[in-house]
């Protein structure tokens, strides 16, 4: 092709010689790197401008370069005020055609910052601010430059487009995989500067084999082979997601390094949104309904045996609430047990679990404890739990099977030998209509923390607490690598496995090794999780009463027949729990300090 204006790059003007070589040597050259392609494009969208197009330059390039994308997430850019959104950068210049391209629907006040080598594209000189993400000492000193220009464009109101790694993703040994270079926090200190919105973007795929292994080779040159990943970009569709906006108020208490590695987090968990669960509800695959719940029992008879019960079944009452905790065996309350497996699976269906039967109850409720909250005002169950004394279950005809999570988990001798001393607890719920009311989590709890002083022999609670699918796979994926990395007993994990692990959930290595900068605790968790999950939900309740109570993880695995919910699986040392928490559930009297640890 011959062009009519000056080529935007030409191979003889980047080679010392360059002018003396064969025209058709350098044309030769520039196809093989890419910068024909280049050339081309430029030259179309400068013949469209002439003709009168107003078409800005990003639609045009994104045209004539062949990069095409499926969008989602696009009403998350706010129209107006500074505003600051930040992607991964898996291509390299192809990336920043399509950022300018997505956002230009929304703002035109937009300006990108790029390196060095974009500088040649005299249709972006009007949108950029250079950085030299290459160089050394000297570069970032005139970096500086850039910086106060982004700084200056945000306190007025408008918008920056930032690939804050600075660079294209190279492969990571650690990893096995193409990953994004680390976050620059100078990016972080203006956000924090400014007070700007920040929205998160997720561009997918990556670099070629050639550009990885210049790369590898030598990190200055591989600049030079950027444009040669135009043409591979322009045969393949991409994928962009934008997230919801991190507001200022998140910033608040992190250090600039601590908020880049949130915001990486945040923009890498766009990648889980599509990702394949590992097991799916049998009542959501089913072509036909559940049947309908059982009703329930008759309230005269609920009332009547509760009044019933010995006295020393009553675990916890107060004279301020209406709320009473008692703990019953079975044969003690046949009406008011079918009236629990009534009400689970009522609780449980509203949140996508269950079992898809009329009542949940199975085996292990016969042998089990049940310790339930009743309302003396209204004469219903308000909630409860079933807990197992794991000694006499030990001891009994069924032996380690009739542990009730045995059938999810093989326990160990070891790990037996420790849960002797423990109550398995499990099938928790508060029924919706005392779901909202504060108390009843803690008036629950106060029973729990009674029954342990009535019976001192069990220092361990364990059980599973389930993460429903109701939550996204993004979210349910963030969870457990949460708990994984921060919440873990190491030494007890060793010693269970889950018969169903999670294979399909869980956070790539990039991004869980940003959890303990990006979520210190489980309330940065949570908010994080209430973030993707549009407002509406942070993680469970219960799970976090686990974790107030100095709950360690051991397992995790797939409850394929209540609905596919990731259970995790806790064990609680009362003896670790904090003090403060102890005297709250156990009473002012409990021991203020705790005896000797017990080894298995």
């Amino acid at each position: 092709m011959k062009f009519k204006r000056p080529k935007m790059v030409d191979l003889a003007d980047l080679i010392k010689g360059g002018h003396a070589l064969p025209q058709w040597l350098i044309e030769w050259g520039e196809k093989r790197l890419g910068l024909h392609t280049l050339n081309v494009a430029h030259e179309k969208i400068d013949d469209d401008w002439d003709a009168g197009s107003q078409e800005n330059f990003f639609r045009l390039a994104c045209q004539y370069l062949n990069l095409n994308y499926d969008l989602s997430g696009l009403d998350f850019i706010p129209r107006e005020g500074p505003c600051v959104i930040v992607s991964n950068h898996p291509h390299g210049m192809s990336d920043g055609i399509m950022f300018g391209d997505v956002v230009m629907k929304v703002r035109s006040d937009i300006r990108i910052v790029v390196n060095e080598f974009l500088q040649c594209v005299r249709g972006m000189r009007d949108y950029e601010i250079t950085v030299d993400v290459y160089g050394g000492e000297a570069a970032k000193r005139a970096n500086m430059a850039g910086m106060r220009e982004i700084l200056r464009w945000l306190k007025a109101g408008h918008c920056i487009l930032v690939f804050p790694s600075g660079s294209a993703a190279t492969f990571s040994p650690k990893d096995g995989r193409i990953i994004d270079d680390p976050w620059q926090e100078n990016i972080a200190a203006l956000i924090r500067k400014t007070g700007a919105t920040v929205v998160p973007m997720f561009i997918s795929g990556h670099t070629g084999l050639f550009f990885q292994v210049v790369s590898m080779i030598s990190r200055g040159l591989r600049a030079n082979f950027l444009p040669r990943e135009i043409m591979r970009d322009g045969r393949m569709r991409h994928t962009i997601k934008l997230g919801p906006p991190v507001l200022p108020p998140t910033f608040e208490g992190k250090t600039d390094a601590q908020l880049s590695d949130y915001l990486r987090l945040r923009t890498m968990l766009l990648r889980y949104e599509d990702a394949p669960s590992d097991h799916t509800s049998p009542t959501s695959t089913s072509p036909q309904e559940p049947p309908p719940i059982d009703s329930g029992s008759d309230t005269g008879k609920l009332r009547d045996e509760v009044r019933n019960l010995p006295a020393d079944c009553l675990c916890y009452s107060s004279e301020t609430s209406p709320l009473v905790v008692y703990a019953a065996t079975a044969d003690q309350i046949p009406f008011l047990l079918h009236e629990i497996g009534v009400q689970r699976e009522r609780t449980f269906r509203q949140v996508g679990e269950g079992t898809g039967t009329p009542c949940d109850l199975d085996r292990w409720d016969k042998s089990y404890v049940h310790l339930f909250m009743w309302d003396r005002t209204k004469e219903c169950l308000a909630g409860a739990y079933r807990i197992g004394r794991t000694d006499e279950i030990l001891r009994s005809r069924e032996g380690v099977k009739g542990i009730y999570n045995s059938s999810f988990f093989r326990f160990s001798p070891k790990l037996l030998r420790r849960l002797s001393a423990g109550l398995e607890m499990g099938r928790a719920f508060i029924t919706p209509e005392y779901q909202r009311q504060p108390a009843s989590l803690d008036t629950l709890w106060m029973g729990i923390g009674r029954y342990i002083n009535k019976n001192p022999q069990y220092r361990y609670l364990y059980g599973t607490v389930s993460i429903s699918q109701e939550y996204s796979v993004a979210s349910r994926s963030l969870i457990l690598s949460f708990l994984r990395e921060m919440c873990m007993d190491r030494e007890l994990a060793r010693e269970v496995r889950a018969f169903y692990p999670p294979k399909e959930l869980g956070l790539l290595s990039e991004d869980a090794r940003l959890i303990p900068s990006a979520l210190p605790d489980a309330r940065a968790l949570s908010s994080m999780v209430s973030e993707l999950e549009g407002g509406n939900n942070g993680i469970p309740v219960l799970l976090k009463q686990y974790l107030r109570l100095g709950g360690k993880m051991i397992s995790f695995g797939i409850d394929k027949d209540f609905g596919g919910v990731l259970d995790c699986l806790v064990v609680v040392d009362v003896h670790d729990t904090p003090e403060r928490i102890r005297r709250r559930y156990q009473g002012s009297d409990v021991l203020s300090s705790p005896p000797p640890s017990s080894q298995a």
